[in-house]
């Protein structure tokens, strides 16, 4: 069994875990969520990802050993961890001033040009819809208070 696979059957025993501990809780509905609402949907969404690295990583091994360098041997991802680590903690800070949608923005922005470097015209859709659409979700579909920052 490869790395892959084993971190992948624990991240699938991680979502089963919580999936089961958010059925402790009342779900409630869409219009009306619960407190294990959230957890419960965070659970499936791992669970499902962890089945598709799983079996990501089952057809590589099958069809070829892997000759790219892990993580932490490759001189710039080890970089690039500390980068995302740094930008995450000024994510967090910035959000109280700038705002949610703009600490967003300006947080997948940098992800997407400094850490895996991408065209700017695709970075800003992107940014855009990441930051909109997950706005939309938790601002006016759950209702949720998001950090508006000194702007609103």
């Amino acid at each position: 069994m490869s790395k892959e696979e084993g971190s992948s059957l624990v991240w699938l025993g991680l979502a089963i875990i919580i999936c089961i501990g958010s059925l402790r809780l009342s779900l409630g509905s869409f219009q009306n969520p619960g407190p294990g609402f959230f957890p419960f949907i965070a659970g499936s969404v791992l669970g499902v990802l962890a089945v598709v690295v799983y079996f990501q990583a089952r057809r590589t091994a099958s069809s070829a050993k892997e000759t790219k360098g892990s993580l932490w041997t490759n001189p710039g991802g080890v970089k690039k961890v500390v980068l995302t680590t740094i930008a995450l903690l000024v994510y967090a800070v910035s959000m109280n001033y700038l705002g949610f949608l703009i600490s967003t923005f300006i947080f997948f922005i940098f992800l997407m040009r400094t850490i895996e470097p991408q065209r700017w015209g695709l970075v800003i859709l992107e940014s855009l819809l990441a930051s909109g659409i997950s706005y939309v979700i938790f601002e006016i579909w759950l209702q949720a208070q998001l950090p508006r920052g000194i702007f609103l």
